[in-house]
């Protein structure tokens, strides 16, 4: 492989990378659940971890006695 075609690869895996680096990618995808606003990241967090919380399926997370 000459160092051109070298190059022209890593191009064309650098733009592929790129792309895929794209919030909107993913989503498209459905590897993400949702797209929000940076602003918003607080209350949806709030919100998610405050259903999480009530699950009854999830046994309550106790650390007992922790050592080092």
């Amino acid at each position: 492989m000459s160092e051109e075609e070298k190059q022209a690869r890593l191009a064309e895996i650098q733009a592929r990378y790129a792309a895929a680096m794209n919030p909107r990618y993913a989503a498209a995808r459905l590897w993400v659940d949702a797209l929000i606003d940076p602003a918003e990241t607080r209350e949806v967090l709030t919100r998610s971890l405050a259903c999480a919380a009530m699950n009854p399926q999830v046994a309550e997370f106790r650390t007992g006695v922790l050592q080092t």
